[in-house]
C-alpha cells in the first residue's frame, strides 16, 4: 500500500517551527498563480493546490472558516503537545505563546483552533519579514536624505510613507521587543487572518476563471489554446466546478454555491456596517477599522466575481429561487446605488464604482438573456426544469423588482431592466404568433377574449416610441410557433407580468425607463471600457473579453427593438473595442484576437445587417461611425481561410453604395417613379465627388477631366459618380442627402480625403475646414490605416513569410494611394499632416490636434514593420526630434500641453515608437550589415530594411535617447491625472535602456563602436552610460530609480494593489537596469560610479523590496550580487553590504535569505540566491560571510562556542542549509545543485575552517562521495541527444565541484594527521579518475561547419560577433558561449534561423554548439578539480600500493590525452600543460616513495611516446608557445627514467592470463624494451638535444634557459644508471660521436664567460657537469680522454680564472667558479683517471698542478685561526670555517692523490714512468692535522659551520637523524662530522 502523502497545507507543527517547512499562505498562493513567471511548471504550487486540505478550503471559499468544535480542539491539543513539539533550546519559539495567540484568535474570529493555529504559525514564520520592513523603513528616509537633494528626498520619502500598514513616524518604535510585543503581534494576526480570508476567495475566483478558460478552449473553433492559465490550474478549477455542482445552479433544488455566495454577501455587508470590535485600544481601533472595512469590501468584490463566473459556466437558465434571492438582495440594498455604510464612508466611496459594476453585470448574467430568448422556441413537450422562466410567481416578482428599480432610474439595474424587457417582449411576440396560428386553424373560435395576453387592446411597445430617445421600439418577426401547452403557460406568464403596478404596458415601460431614464446604453459602454477585475489587471484582458461578450448579447437583443442610432452605435463600438488602444493591440497575442467580440460581430448577420451595413451605406455622409466600426473590426482577426488581410478589408476595398450631400447648386438629376413612395432620383450628368464648394479638388483630378480617355473606369469611380446612377433621397430639405448605388473603393476615397485636407492650407485646421473633414475624422482615418497595417503584420500566420505579410500591407497602402496626385502616396500624405501639425503650438484645451499627432505616431510605428526605409528618413528630417538642430517639437508640446493637463498620451506614444525603432535597429542589424545584393525587378521578396542609412539611424536614436533621458530625469516633478501613466512611462523607459545596453555590450568582445553589429545603437547606449555611470552621476535619474523601487515596495505592501501591472513591473525593470549598469561599469573598466555608491547607501531599501513581493526577489538578489562583486574589484577594503542595513535589519534579512526559495521553491530564485552567497563568501564580505557560515555575528561568535544543537532546531546557518539540501542531491534540479555546490566550494576555499562543520554533518560527505561513485557519463544511446548533452555537462560540473570539495576536505584531514578518510575515498574515485582525464568532446566539425555556413549566409557578420560578454551571468547551457537570445532577436526574421523542421536552422545549431562548449568547459573544470584531489591524495597515500597504481594510470592517461585532441589550439595548450603538471607532480611522489609497482616503470614508455608526438627537436620544442609543456615533458621523462634506476622490484610475478612465459623471460623482455627506449632517449633527447640547445643558445641566448641543460644532464645521468646499459656501449659511443657531444660541451664551456649574467658563469657549470655525466660511463670517459677533453678545458677563459695564485674559495665571487672546481673539474679528473687508468695518470697530475693557487688554498682551508669572526666576505686565508663543499673538495683531492701515489709507487709494473707522474701540490698532512683538530674541538666546530645554499640552510634547522657520537644539534652538523670522519679515513687517520 502506497504511503499517504503528508499534507503541504499544514504539516506537523515541529516541521513548521524548525524550518523544515514554510507554510504557503493564501496570498502567496494567489500571487504564485497570478504573477510569477513559470507557474506552468511550478510543482510546489501545483502540489499545494492539489492537497486535500487546500481543496476542501477552496470548495468552501464562499463560506467563512468553520467554527470551533470539540474535534478541532482535540486536534489542536495534539498538535501543540510536548510529544509533538520539542521546546526550542535556542529560544526561537515559545509554544506557550503560540497556544495563547491561537486561542485568542479562535475566540475573536470564531474560527476553529487548527485554522487559527496555522495563522499564528504564519505570523511567526513571517515575523522576520515584518521586522525587516519596520527596521529598514526607519533607516530608509535618513539614507535618502543623505543621497539626494531636498526636492528628490521629498518625493522619495512620500513614496516611503505611502506604505499602508507600515507607516513611519519620528517616534516609531522599531525595536525587536516592540515588534514582538503582544499588541503588535495580535494586530498582525488580525491582518493575516483577513488576508487569508480575502486571498482564499481570490484564489478560488482565479481557479474558476481557469475552469472557464478550459470550457472556452473546448468550444473554441481554433486548434490553439487561448488560455493564459496553466493546464493543471484549469484541471483544479474544473474539479472545483464539479464539486460545487454548478449545474445545480440551474436545475437542482436545494442550497448550492450561488445561494451560499448570496448569503455570504449579506453577511459581509452586515459586518461592513457594524464595524470591527476586536480591540478595545482606541488608538489601535482606527487602523483596525480601516483594514477591516477595506477587507470586507474586497471580499464582497471577489464573491461577486465568483458568482459572475459561475453564472456564465452553463448555457441554461438559473433556478427560480436563486434568481429571486439575488434580486431581493439587490432590492434590499438599492442595487448598491443608494447604499451608504455608516463607518468609513469615504473608504467605501473608493470602491463604489467597482461594486456597482459587478452588481450590474451579475444582475444581467442572472437572467441569461441568450438562453432565455431561446427557451420557448422549440416545439414539442414543455421542458421540465427549474429555470426561473418556468415559475410564474418568480417572473412576476422579478418584474415588480425591476419596475421599482426602473421607476427610480437606478443605473446599476438598467442592463437587467432592459434585458428583462427584451425577454418579455420576445415571449409576448411568441405568444401572439401562436395565437394567430390557432385562429387560422380554428376560424370559428372567437378572437380577442378579454384578459388574454394576446389581446389586441394591449399596447405593443414595438409601435410606441420611447420618450427623448429619438427612436422607437418595433415588433420583430417570429419564425417559430408554440404548442398549446406552451401557449397556455406563456399566456399565464404574460398575464402575471401585466399585473405589475405601472401605468400602461409594463414591458414598454421597462424598455423606455432603461433607455431614456437610466441611459442604459451609456452604462453598457461604461461597463465595457471601465470594468474592474477583482483578480487584478494581469488577467484583466480575458476577464474584460468575457464581460464584453455578456454585454454583446444584450446589444444584439436590443437590435430587435431599436433602429440604428448614434447612441446604439457608440455602445456597440464600446463593446467591440473595450478600453484597448493601439499600443495594447500591438502586443496582444493572436489567440486573444480570435476570441474578440469583433470576430463574433463579423460572423453575425444581425450585427452586420443592422449596424455595419447601415453605417457603410451612410458613408461618407457620416464618416466617424463607419471609420470607428472598421477600426474595431479590423483589430479582431487576421483574416479568414489563411488570408493575411483582415476580414473587413473586403468592405474597404470595394462597396456599391454611398451617401453624400448634393451641392446646393447641383440640379442634374431627375425624379423616378416608385411604388414605395420613396424619392428615387437618377443623375442626368456626372457628379464630381470633390466638386463641392467647400472641397479642394486634387490637381490630378483636374488633369483627369482634361484627358478622360487615358483614365481607367476604376479611377474615375473614385472621383465622380457617373450619370444614370440612381439613388434614394434620405432628406428632402436642401441640401439633399442621397444614398447612391455606386461602386467605388472607400479606402481610396479616404486617402483622397486626407490628401485634400493636407494639400493646400497652411494649417491642418483650415485644411480640414476646407475639405469638409473634421480633425476627429482625420485622426480616425489615420488610426484605421494603422490598425489595418498592424493586424496584417502581427496577424500573419506562422506559415506565411514576413515578405508575404509585407506585400499584403503594401497592398493596403497602394489601395489607399490610388486616387492621389502623382508623386504622392498615403505615407507622404500622413507624414505631411504630422509635420503640419507639429509646426504649430497647440493650446492646452485643444485635444484633437494632439490626437492627430498620436495617431500619426501610431501610423509611423505600424509602417516601421513594413517600410522602415520610409520611417527612419522621415524622423531624421522631422521637427519631432529636432535632428537637424532646429529644436524638438516633442519637448515643446510636452512642456506646453501635456505637463499642464497631466495627460501624456503623445509622450507614451513616442516612447512606444522609440521602442519599436530600437527593436528594428536590433532585429535588422545583421541584414543591414550584410552586403547589398542585386534584386531582380520582379523579385517576389526583398529585405524590408533596404535603403536605411546608418548615419540617419544613429542621429534619430541619439536624439530620441536624449529626450527620453530628460523625461526620466524630470518625471518625478510632473503632475499626473492618471498615476498609471507615470508607471507605464517608467516601465517602458527602464526596459528600453536595459535592452539597449544589453544588446550593445552583451555580445562581441571588441568595443570599437563602428565595428559592432549594433553600431547604430551605440551613441544612444553611450548616452545612457554618461548619465548613469559617471562619477558624479545624474542625480535626477538616480533619484528616479530609487523612487521607482520605493513605489514598487509601497504598492506591493498595500492591502489591495491597484496598479500592479505597471506599478510592480516598473520596479522590476529598475532593479534589472541597475544590475546591468553595475555589470557594465565593471566590463568597461570605469571608475566607481555614483549609482553604485547610492545603491549601497540604500541597500536597506533593497532588503525591504526583497521581502515585499515575490517577483522582486530574484532581481534584488542579482543586484546585491553585483554590488558584492564590484566592491571587491578595488584593492581597498570593500564596503560592507550588511553594514548599511544595521545589525537588526541585517539579521532579519539573513534570516529571510536563509529560506532561499521557500515556500514556492522557485528554481531561478534559488540559483540566484546561492550565486549571491557564493560571491559573499569569496569576495571579502567578512561580516556577511561569517554570519552566512555560522549563523552568528562575529561579536556574538566570540562569546559563544560552537556546539551541536539537540532536537529538530531550525538550521543554525545558511551554510548548514546548503549541507542539508545537498544531502538530498538526487532530488535537486541540476542547476540548483550546481549553485549550492559552487557556494560550498568557494566557502571552503576562502574559509578553510568550515571544513570542520562539514565533517560534523552526518550525511553530506557520504552523499557526495556516493554521488561521484555512481555517476556515469551519458551514453550516446540516449534517444534525446539534446537532453543527453545537457545531462552530461551538468553531471560533469557537479562532479567537478564535489571533487574540489573532497580535495579540500582531504587536505583538512591530512593536516589533522588522519589518512583514513583518504583510504575510504579511494575506491569511490573510479569514475573521476577516468572521466577527468579524458579529452573534452569538442565537436570540431559542428563548430567549423556552423562557422562556415553562418558566414556564408550572413555575409560580413562573423559568428564570433555573438560571443557573449560578462554583462550577463555565465551559466552552462544553450546560451553558454554564443548569446542565443540576442542572436534570435537579430536573426529571427531570416528563414534559415529557425529552419523548416523542428531542431533545424542556425538557432538549433548554435544551441548545440553552446551545449558542446558547455561539456568541454565542464570536463576541463573536472580535470582541474581532480588535479587538486589527486595531488592531495598523493600526499596522504603516497606509500599506498593501490593508490600508486592509480597514480601511475592517471599519469599515463594524462600523457596519452596530450597526444591527441580536437580542441582549439589555445584551449589545448592550457589543458595539456595542466595535465603535464599533474603527471609530473604525481610521478615525483612515486619516485620519492620508490614505488616498486610495474605500472610506475611503464610510465617511461608512455612519456617517451608523448614526447615523440610532441616533437623530438628540442630547438623547436623549447622555442615557442609550447616550450613550458615541452620542459614539463622532459621533467617527466627524467623522473620516469629514475624509476628504472631503483633497485626495488616487485616480488610478485606479473600476471598475464594463461601465458606460459616465466617471470625471468618477462623481465628480460621488459629490460630489453626499456634499454631500447633509453637508447632512443639518449640519442634524440640528450645527444641531439644538447647539440640543438647549444646551437640555439649561440644564435639566440634569450630563447633558451640554463634549466634546459640541467634537464638534459639529469636525463643523461638517470639513463646511464639504468642496469644493463653497459651492454650497449657501442651504440652509446656511436650516438654521442655522431652528435659531437663532447665538442659541443667543450665549446659551451669556452663561451660560458661571455654568456655570464652578473658575472655568474652558469653555462660553464652546466657544460662541465654534462661532461662529468658523460665521463661516468668508462667507455665514454675513454672517448673523452682520447678527444683531449682536458686540453680543451684547460684552454678556456673560465678555467684560467681558477689558476690564479690566490685561488677561488667557496665564498669568493663569483661563487660558481668554486662550484665548477669542486663539483666539475675534480670529479671529471677522477672519472677520467678511473676509466683510463695508469696511462692517464701523468696527464691528470700535470693538469691538476696547473691549479696551484687552488691547491694551496685547499691545503690551508681547514686551518683554524682562533676566534676571529667568521663572515662570508672574509678572506679565505683569514677566516676559519667549515662547509660541506670544502670537505667534498678535500675528499676528492685525497682520492686523486692517493690513486696517483699508487701509480707512481707501482712504476713500470703499472705501465707508467714514475717520474712523469708529478707530485700534487696539496698538503695532505696539513689537511689531516687540521681536520683532526676540528674533530677534537666539537664546540668550536659547531660555531664555525656555515651553510651554503638553501638545502644546507634547511638542514641547519632540522634535527639530526640519529644519535651519533658527534652529539650534533642539527642535521647539517651531523653531516659535516660524518664527512670529516670519512675524510680522515681517506687521509689515513682512521682505519677503514
Amino acid at each position: 500500500m502506497a504511503p499517504v502523502r503528508e499534507s503541504t497545507y499544514f504539516p506537523p507543527l515541529d516541521k513548521c517551527l524548525d524550518g523544515r517547512h514554510q507554510l504557503i499562505s493564501w496570498k502567496t498562493t494567489y500571487i504564485g498563480l497570478q504573477h510569477l513567471e513559470g507557474a506552468t511548471t511550478n510543482e510546489t504550487l501545483e502540489r499545494h493546490l492539489t492537497d486535500s486540505h487546500t481543496l476542501e478550503l477552496l470548495k468552501s471559499a464562499l463560506l467563512p472558516y468553520p467554527p470551533p468544535t470539540p474535534q478541532t480542539k482535540s486536534t489542536f491539543e495534539t498538535k501543540t503537545s510536548a510529544i509533538n513539539v520539542v521546546p526550542s533550546t535556542q529560544g526561537r519559539f515559545d509554544v506557550k505563546q503560540i497556544r495563547q495567540d491561537t486561542l485568542w484568535l479562535t475566540a475573536k474570529a470564531t474560527i476553529d483552533e487548527v485554522t487559527a493555529l496555522r495563522i499564528v504559525i504564519l505570523e511567526w514564520q513571517t515575523r522576520p519579514s515584518f521586522q525587516l520592513q519596520e527596521n529598514c523603513l526607519a533607516d530608509d528616509i535618513p539614507s535618502l536624505a543623505a543621497s539626494f537633494n531636498a526636492s528628490r528626498f521629498q518625493s522619495a520619502s512620500s513614496a516611503l510613507r505611502s506604505t499602508q500598514g507600515f507607516g513611519y513616524s519620528p517616534n516609531h518604535d522599531t525595536t525587536i521587543e516592540s515588534i514582538a510585543s503582544e499588541k503588535t503581534r495580535r494586530k498582525r494576526l488580525f491582518s493575516i487572518y483577513l488576508a487569508e480570508r480575502r486571498y482564499r476567495i481570490k484564489t478560488c475566483s482565479n481557479l474558476i476563471k481557469c475552469a472557464h478558460a478550459r470550457l472556452e478552449n473546448g468550444t473554441n473553433k481554433t486548434s490553439q489554446r487561448t488560455s493564459a492559465f496553466p493546464h493543471w490550474a484549469e484541471e483544479i478549477g474544473h474539479e472545483l466546478v464539479n464539486t460545487w455542482d454548478v449545474p445545480g445552479v440551474f436545475y437542482v433544488t436545494g442550497k448550492n454555491v450561488l445561494q451560499s455566495g448570496i448569503d455570504v454577501l449579506r453577511s459581509r455587508i452586515r459586518d461592513l456596517q457594524e464595524g470591527c470590535r476586536w480591540f478595545s485600544d482606541n488608538e489601535l481601533q482606527e487602523d483596525i477599522e480601516v483594514e477591516w472595512c477595506q477587507s470586507q469590501i474586497l471580499e464582497i468584490l471577489a464573491n461577486l466575481d465568483i458568482i459572475l463566473n459561475v453564472l456564465t459556466m452553463q448555457n441554461q437558465l438559473p433556478r427560480a429561487d436563486l434568481v429571486l434571492s439575488w434580486f431581493r438582495f439587490m432590492t434590499d440594498y438599492g442595487f448598491f446605488e443608494v447604499f451608504q455604510p455608516k463607518p468609513l464612508l469615504e473608504l467605501y466611496d473608493g470602491h463604489e464604482m467597482e461594486l456597482q459594476s459587478l452588481c450590474s453585470l451579475v444582475s444581467l448574467a442572472m437572467l441569461r438573456l441568450p438562453v432565455a430568448l431561446k427557451e420557448f422556441k422549440s416545439k414539442g413537450k414543455e421542458k421540465h426544469n427549474a429555470g426561473y422562466l418556468h415559475d410564474l410567481e418568480t417572473c412576476g416578482d422579478i418584474t415588480e423588482i425591476l419596475i421599482n428599480a426602473a421607476s427610480t432610474c437606478l443605473q446599476v439595474a438598467s442592463p437587467a431592466v432592459l434585458a428583462w424587457s427584451v425577454i418579455l417582449q420576445s415571449l409576448r411576440e411568441r405568444s401572439i404568433a401562436a395565437l394567430e396560428e390557432r385562429e387560422d386553424l380554428l376560424p370559428e373560435r372567437s378572437s380577442g377574449a378579454p384578459g388574454s395576453a394576446g389581446s389586441p387592446e394591449v399596447e405593443n411597445p414595438g409601435q410606441a416610441s420611447m420618450p427623448n430617445s429619438g427612436s422607437s421600439l418595433r415588433r420583430g418577426s417570429s419564425t417559430g410557433s408554440d404548442t398549446p401547452q406552451q401557449q397556455s403557460f406563456l399566456e399565464q406568464l404574460l398575464e402575471r407580468v401585466m399585473l405589475a403596478p405601472v401605468d400602461g404596458d409594463a414591458i414598454a415601460y421597462l424598455a423606455r425607463a432603461a433607455v431614456d431614464g437610466s441611459h442604459v446604453l451609456n452604462i453598457i459602454a461604461t461597463l465595457s471600457t471601465n470594468y474592474y477585475n477583482p483578480s487584478g489587471p494581469e488577467n484583466g484582458l480575458q476577464a474584460n473579453l468575457r464581460i464584453r461578450h455578456i454585454l454583446m448579447d444584450l446589444v444584439r437583443a436590443v437590435l430587435s427593438l431599436m433602429d440604428y442610432q448614434p447612441d446604439l452605435v457608440a455602445t456597440t463600438l464600446a463593446v467591440l473595442s473595450g478600453n484597448e488602444d493601439y499600443w495594447g493591440l500591438l502586443r496582444q497575442p493572436r489567440e486573444i484576437r480570435e476570441i474578440q467580440p469583433a470576430a463574433r460581430f463579423l460572423e453575425d448577420d444581425v450585427f452586420m445587417t443592422r449596424i455595419f451595413a447601415v453605417a457603410l451605406s451612410r458613408f461618407p455622409f457620416e464618416v466617424l461611425p463607419f471609420l470607428r466600426l472598421c477600426r474595431a473590426l479590423a483589430c479582431s482577426d487576421a483574416g479568414q481561410k489563411g488570408e493575411i488581410l483582415p476580414t473587413i478589408w473586403s468592405k474597404l476595398a470595394s462597396t456599391d453604395c454611398l451617401t453624400c450631400v448634393l451641392p446646393m447648386s447641383f440640379t442634374a438629376y431627375q425624379l423616378l417613379p416608385d411604388d414605395d413612395e420613396s424619392s428615387i432620383i437618377s443623375l442626368t450628368a456626372d457628379l464630381d465627388m470633390f466638386d463641392h464648394e467647400y472641397t479642394t479638388q486634387p490637381t490630378s483630378f483636374k488633369r483627369l477631366k482634361q484627358s478622360d480617355d487615358s483614365v481607367s473606369a476604376h479611377l474615375l469611380n473614385l472621383r465622380q459618380i457617373p450619370r444614370g446612377t440612381t439613388g434614394r433621397v434620405l432628406s428632402e430639405t436642401k441640401p439633399l442627402v442621397v444614398l447612391w448605388h455606386h461602386d467605388y473603393c472607400p479606402l481610396a476615397y479616404l486617402g483622397m480625403l486626407l490628401h485634400s485636407a493636407e494639400s493646400f492650407e497652411p494649417t491642418l485646421a483650415s485644411s480640414a475646414q476646407s475639405s469638409g473633414l473634421s480633425l476627429e475624422a482625420i485622426a480616425e482615418i489615420i488610426d484605421l490605416l494603422s490598425i489595418i497595417l498592424l493586424t496584417t503584420i502581427r496577424g500573419a500566420p506562422a506559415s506565411k513569410t514576413s515578405f508575404s505579410a509585407s506585400d499584403s500591407a503594401q497592398k493596403v497602402l497602394d489601395t489607399a494611394s490610388e486616387g492621389l496626385d502623382l508623386g504622392h502616396d498615403i505615407v507622404s500624405v500622413i507624414f505631411g499632416i504630422f509635420e503640419k501639425e507639429l509646426g504649430r503650438q497647440p493650446k492646452t484645451t485643444e485635444e484633437a490636434p494632439l490626437n492627430i499627432l498620436l495617431r500619426c505616431t501610431q501610423f509611423a510605428e505600424a509602417l516601421l514593420h513594413v517600410m522602415p526605409d520610409r520611417v527612419w528618413p522621415f524622423l531624421g528630417r522631422s521637427c519631432l526630434l529636432g535632428v537637424n538642430g532646429n529644436g524638438s517639437q516633442l519637448g515643446a508640446i510636452l512642456a506646453s500641453t501635456e505637463m499642464i493637463t497631466g495627460r501624456y498620451d503623445l509622450l507614451i506614444g513616442c516612447i512606444h515608437l522609440f521602442e519599436s525603432l530600437t527593436d528594428d535597429a536590433i532585429n535588422h542589424a545583421v541584414v543591414r550589415k550584410s552586403p547589398t545584393k542585386g534584386v531582380a525587378r520582379f523579385e517576389a521578396s526583398r529585405p524590408p530594411s533596404t535603403g536605411v542609412s546608418q548615419v540617419v539611424m544613429k542621429k534619430v536614436l541619439l536624439n530620441f535617447q536624449r529626450i527620453m533621458l530628460d523625461v526620466h530625469e524630470s518625471i518625478t516633478t510632473w503632475k499626473f491625472a492618471q498615476i498609471e501613466q507615470r508607471h507605464e512611462i517608467n516601465t517602458r523607459l527602464l526596459f528600453i535602456f536595459n535592452r539597449l545596453l544589453t544588446c550593445c555590450f552583451g555580445i562581441e568582445d571588441q568595443f570599437d563602436a563602428n565595428q559592432k553589429l549594433t553600431a547604430s545603437l551605440m551613441p544612444a547606449a553611450e548616452q545612457i552610460i554618461k548619465v548613469f555611470l559617471s562619477s558624479a552621476g545624474a542625480e535626477s535619474s538616480l533619484a528616479n530609480v530609487t523612487i521607482v523601487i520605493q513605489e514598487g515596495v509601497a504598492e506591493a505592501l498595500n492591502i489591495e494593489p491597484r496598479n500592479t501591472l505597471y506599478g510592480i513591473q516598473q520596479t522590476v525593470e529598475a532593479l534589472r537596469l541597475a544590475t546591468t549598469m553595475l555589470r557594465l561599469n565593471t566590463l568597461l573598466g570605469l571608475e566607481r560610479s555614483a549609482l553604485e555608491e547610492k545603491t549601497l547607501r540604500n541597500v536597506s531599501l533593497l532588503a525591504r523590496c526583497y521581502t515585499s513581493h515575490p517577483i522582486f526577489r530574484q532581481p534584488v538578489v542579482e543586484l546585491l550580487g553585483v554590488l558584492v562583486l564590484n566592491a571587491d574589484i578595488t584593492d581597498d577594503q570593500p564596503a560592507s553590504l550588511l553594514g548599511h542595513m544595521g545589525e537588526d535589519a541585517a539579521s532579519r534579512f539573513l534570516e529571510l535569505l536563509a529560506m532561499i526559495d521557500e515556500p514556492m521553491c522557485d528554481r531561478d530564485l534559488s540559483v540566484s540566491v546561492w550565486k549571491l552567497l557564493s560571491a559573499v563568501v569569496s569576495k571579502r564580505q567578512q561580516w556577511f560571510a561569517i554570519v552566512v557560515l555560522t549563523g552568528e555575528a562575529p561579536r556574538k561568535l566570540i562569546k559563544k562556542k560552537i556546539t551541536e544543537s539537540g532536537g529538530h532546531e531550525r538550521p543554525s546557518s545558511i551554510f548548514q542549509v546548503a549541507l542539508d539540501r545537498l544531502s538530498n542531491i538526487g532530488r535537486l534540479h541540476a542547476q540548483t545543485a550546481l549553485a549550492i555546490l559552487e557556494f560550498i566550494t568557494l566557502a571552503a576555499d576562502s574559509w578553510p575552517w568550515i571544513l570542520a562543520i562539514v565533517e560534523q554533518h552526518p550525511f553530506f560527505l557520504t552523499v557526495i562521495t556516493e554521488y561521484i561513485s555512481q555517476v556515469e557519463t551519458v551514453t550516446n544511446t540516449t534517444q534525446n541527444r539534446s537532453c543527453q548533452v545537457g545531462m552530461e555537462y551538468y553531471k560533469l560540473q557537479m562532479s567537478s565541484y564535489i571533487t574540489e570539495i573532497l580535495a579540500m576536505y582531504t587536505h583538512h584531514t591530512r593536516h589533522a594527521s588522519n589518512t583514513s578518510y583518504a583510504k575510504e575515498l579511494l575506491p569511490n574515485l573510479t569514475y573521476i579518475t577516468t572521466a577527468a582525464v579524458l579529452p573534452p568532446e569538442y565537436n570540431a566539425s559542428l563548430h567549423s561547419n556552423l562557422r562556415r555556413n553562418f558566414e556564408a549566409r550572413f555575409g560580413n557578420c562573423k559568428l564570433t560577433a555573438f560571443k557573449r560578454t560578462s554583462l550577463k551571468q555565465l551559466s552552462l547551457g544553450e546560451s553558454f558561449y554564443y548569446d542565443l537570445e540576442i542572436a534570435s532577436q537579430m536573426l529571427n526574421s531570416d528563414s534559415s534561423w529557425s529552419g523548416r523542421d523542428q531542431g533545424g536552422g542556425f538557432a538549433a545549431e548554435l544551441a548545440r554548439a553552446n551545449a558542446n562548449l558547455s561539456v568541454v568547459e565542464a570536463r576541463i573544470n573536472l580535470f582541474h578539480s581532480w588535479k587538486l584531489l589527486a595531488v592531495e591524495l598523493s600526499r596522504c597515500l603516497g606509500s599506498d600500493s593501490d593508490y600508486q597504481k592509480t597514480m601511475a594510470e592517471v599519469i599515463m592517461d594524462c600523457l596519452r590525452a596530450n597526444t591527441k585532441t580536437t580542441l582549439p589550439q589555445i584551449i589545448f595548450e592550457r589543458l595539456a600543460q595542466s595535465r603535464a603538471d599533474l603527471a609530473f607532480t604525481l610521478l615525483q611522489t612515486l619516485i620519492q616513495e620508490q614505488s616498486p609497482q610495474p605500472e610506475v616503470k611503464s610510465v617511461l614508455f608512455t612519456a617517451w611516446d608523448a614526447f615523440r608526438a610532441h616533437g623530438t627537436d628540442l630547438a623547436i620544442a623549447l622555442d615557442g608557445d609550447q616550450a613550458p609543456h615541452s620542459r614539463t615533458l622532459l621533467k617527466i621523462l627524467c623522473l620516469s627514467l629514475q624509476a628504472h634506476t631503483s633497485s626495488r622490484t616487485v616480488s610478485s610475478s606479473v600476471e598475464r592470463g594463461t601465458t606460459q612465459v616465466n617471470d625471468t623471460q618477462l623481465r628480460l623482455a621488459a629490460a630489453n624494451v626499456t634499454l631500447i627506449t633509453v637508447l632512443e632517449i639518449l640519442k634524440f633527447v640528450v645527444a641531439h638535444g644538447f647539440r640543438s640547445l647549444t646551437t640555439l643558445l649561440h644564435e639566440s641566448p634569450n630563447r633558451t634557459f640554463p634549466d634546459d641543460f640541467s634537464l638534459l644532464a639529469a636525463i643523461l645521468r638517470n639513463s646511464l644508471r639504468i642496469p644493463g646499459l653497459e651492454r650497449h656501449t657501442t651504440a652509446l659511443l656511436s650516438t654521442f660521436a655522431d652528435a659531437q657531444t663532447s665538442r659541443y660541451a667543450s665549446t659551451l664551456l669556452s663561451w660560458s664567460d661571455q654568456l655570464a649574467t652578473n658575472r655568474d658563469p652558469i653555462y660553464g657549470e652546466l657544460s662541465i657537469n654534462f661532461l662529468l655525466e658523460l665521463s661516468s660511463l668508462p667507455a665514454l670517459a675513454e672517448t673523452l680522454a682520447v678527444e683531449g677533453v682536458l686540453n680543451h678545458i684547460s684552454n678556456t677563459n673560465l678555467i684560467k680564472h681558477l689558476r690564479t695564485n690566490r685561488g677561488m674559495g667557496p665564498f669568493d665571487q663569483p661563487i660558481r667558479l668554486y662550484t665548477i672546481w669542486v663539483r666539475g673539474i675534480l670529479p671529471l679528473l677522477l672519472n677520467l683517471l678511473h676509466a683510463v687508468g695508469a696511462s692517464m695518470a701523468a696527464e691528470i697530475s700535470a693538469a691538476l698542478n696547473q691549479f696551484h693557487g687552488q691547491l694551496a688554498r685547499a691545503s690551508a682551508t681547514f686551518t683554524y685561526y682562533g676566534k676571529a669572526p667568521v663572515t662570508i666576505d672574509s678572506e679565505p686565508s683569514s677566516a676559519g670555517y667549515v662547509s660541506l663543499s670544502m670537505i667534498s673538495e678535500a675528499q676528492t683531492l685525497a682520492v686523486i692523490t692517493k690513486i696517483l701515489d699508487t701509480y707512481r709507487d707501482a712504476g713500470p709494473s703499472a705501465g707508467v714512468v714514475s717520474s712523469e707522474i708529478m707530485e700534487i701540490m696539496w698538503d695532505r698532512s696539513r689537511v689531516k692535522e687540521d681536520v683532526d683538530t676540528w674533530l677534537q674541538t666539537r664546540s668550536t666546530l659547531r660555531e664555525r659551520i656555515v651553510p651554503i645554499g638553501e638545502r644546507e640552510e634547511g638542514w641547519a634547522r632540522m634535527r639530526p637523524a640519529g644519535h651519533s657520537a658527534s652529539r650534533a644539534i642539527n642535521k647539517l652538523e651531523e653531516k659535516i662530522v660524518e664527512e670529516l670522519e670519512q675524510l680522515m679515513t681517506l687521509l689515513g687517520g682512521k682505519d677503514e
